[in-house]
């Protein structure tokens, strides 16, 4: 029977950080409909200068809900959301909440393979998607028979006519026609539902998210209303959000790290968002500057970008508080650059899609920078030694990391042989546990460490090497941005370590890659540090900014 770990972390917890959540039984949707009760002149939403209330945005819930309903949508069935970042995406997103059905929020990079895999994977029966984007599921629309309405929008529907900030979109509707469709105006426009449909929030599940697939087809993780809940409610607490806080709002909210961090977390405590489509960074310096916004969280690429770019100096930044960071691990020096500059720390958090969002995390005031940090309120994890699953790595040793919790979604769906594969009924627990396939060690404070992926993992001369750890030391160098590490083949070793960089601007043409590899090997083992390096521009990312580093492996696959 497995167990837990010894909870050693909780010996160095901060005093504020609750070890127990009572969650209630209500969904998300009612908490937005409680702050329009409770305070509904209070921005809710602030879109390029358009400022949206609680009760405005819940009172457009309910309409879209209505109008949903008006169509045949019922408690179970399934409704995709193919929008960036507008109000539509939250309304729509809250209203298939408040009936109970369920949220396929899907990426608009989506090209037409991609769609017509996800939309014949969950069978929706209504899709959202932007007018710009519309050809490219037209192209497709026969091959989703479930689909039954399609409803249009324009990022545009809710600009202000005198914009507060730059638009990186056009400001009227793509003039196109869009055959056998219905406007977001009409189902806008809707009589609203009378009452939120009653749920059981722990079994009715909320939402599809989609997996990257970077092992093959993605699949969609069921979240139910209460792995939705629990995790805002974790996001917002321990970190300490409150109804005072402006949340800029920039990574996309398809992504669990969006929607939970910076849409639900902040509706839960109350707060304003403040909405940009796409992620730019000089609109984020104009967004904070004027609407004072004092938290963001972000991927460690984006946190990177936005900290060395060359007009930050030029603007008032002093209104942020709180900053959030993950997606990769967090260097050193960037932290102590936004200790320099803001006297903030960077807090790190580690989460998938698979517990939507963040289930690990550093604290404010006990951030062990370059660690995961320890699993946050009321989640158990166990670190699986990698040759016998029925044993525990003692401290300091490398293995599997398993967690189960009030977020860990509840499996795949249409997958059952890889929800048995990767999700786990143990023992008396309401929760499964979660097989991650991050490899990790604790240390004797409690701290995890992040060390590769069991599928990433470099096997060079017989040696374990995990490409984050080397990262980890090559981010120490001052010339560096960016990097990401793969294993090549070798004939002799098995594999050789090569490390893809990003050089800073300041330091481009003024170091060499056998520079950096001769400084790599004072920093790590014989047989870990890069015997190539190659320099990029940039490197490549996903749409939620993440480097991807099955992209580089292909390249150099393809070229050898």
């Amino acid at each position: 029977m497995f167990k837990p770990m010894e909870r050693v972390w909780e010996k160095n917890c901060p005093p504020w950080y609750t070890k127990y959540y009572e969650f209630g039984r209500e969904s998300l949707a009612w908490h937005l409909n409680n702050h329009s009760c409770y305070e509904p002149d209070k921005s809710a939403l602030i879109y390029y200068g358009t400022v949206m209330s609680y009760k405005e945005l819940n009172d457009l819930v309910w309409r879209v809900a209505g109008g949903l309903q008006k169509l045949g949508v019922a408690k179970g069935d399934r409704i995709y959301i193919g929008l960036q970042n507008c109000p539509q995406f939250i309304i729509a997103y809250y209203a298939a909440m408040a009936i109970g059905a369920i949220s396929i929020t899907g990426s608009p990079m989506y090209k037409g393979g991609e769609l017509a895999f996800v939309l014949n994977d969950c069978s929706p029966k209504v899709v959202f998607i932007e007018d710009d984007l519309f050809s490219i599921f037209q192209a497709i629309r026969g091959q989703s028979p479930s689909v039954e309405h399609v409803i249009v929008t324009a990022l545009c529907e809710y600009l202000s006519e005198d914009p507060t900030l730059p638009v990186p979109f056009e400001k009227i509707p793509v003039q196109s026609e869009f055959p056998n469709t219905i406007t977001w105006q009409q189902l806008a426009d809707s009589d609203p539902i009378e009452r939120l449909t009653e749920l059981d929030i722990k079994q009715d599940i909320a939402m599809l998210q989609y997996t990257s697939g970077t092992t093959g087809n993605p699949k969609g993780v069921m979240l139910t209303h209460f792995n939705i809940l629990a995790s805002a409610t974790n996001s917002a607490i321990n970190r300490q959000r409150t109804k005072d806080d402006i949340h800029l709002c920039a990574l996309p909210l398809f992504h669990v790290n969006g929607s939970n961090n910076i849409m639900n977390a902040p509706i839960i405590s109350g707060g304003t968002i403040v909405l940009l489509s796409r992620i730019d960074v000089e609109t984020m310096f104009r967004a904070i500057e004027l609407y004072r916004c004092t938290t963001w969280v972000a991927t460690t690429t984006l946190n990177i970008a936005f900290i060395e770019h060359p007009k930050m100096k030029d603007y008032d930044l002093s209104s942020l508080k709180k900053t959030g960071t993950g997606g990769a691990p967090l260097p050193q020096a960037l932290f102590k650059r936004y200790l320099e500059l803001f006297n903030v720390e960077l807090e790190d958090g580690f989460g998938m899609s698979e517990t939507m969002a963040y289930t690990i995390a550093n604290p404010k005031g006990y951030s062990k920078v370059g660690a995961l940090g320890f699993p946050v309120p009321m989640v158990d994890i166990r670190i699986v030694n990698l040759d016998d699953e029925t044993k525990d790595a003692a401290i300091g040793e490398d293995g599997e990391l398993w967690q189960r919790g009030p977020s860990v979604g509840i499996g795949y769906w249409n997958s059952p042989e890889a929800s048995a594969e990767s999700f786990i009924k143990q023992d008396d627990s309401e929760y499964m546990w979660l097989k991650t396939g991050d490899i990790v060690c604790m240390d004797e404070e409690g701290y995890l460490w992040l060390r590769g992926r069991t599928k990433e993992m470099i096997k060079a001369s017989g040696f374990s090497v995990y490409p984050a750890e080397v990262e980890d030391y090559l981010y120490r160098h001052p010339a560096i941005s960016e990097c990401c590490v793969i294993g090549i083949p070798h004939e002799y070793k098995g594999e050789e370590v090569k490390a893809y960089v990003v050089l800073k601007p300041e330091y481009q043409g003024k170091v060499t890659e056998q520079e950096l590899i001769d400084w790599a090997k004072e920093q790590m083992s014989a047989y870990k540090y890069p015997r190539m390096i190659e320099f990029r521009d940039s490197l490549p990312k996903s749409a939620t900014n993440k480097i991807l580093r099955k992209v580089l492996k292909a390249e150099d696959a393809e070229r050898s």
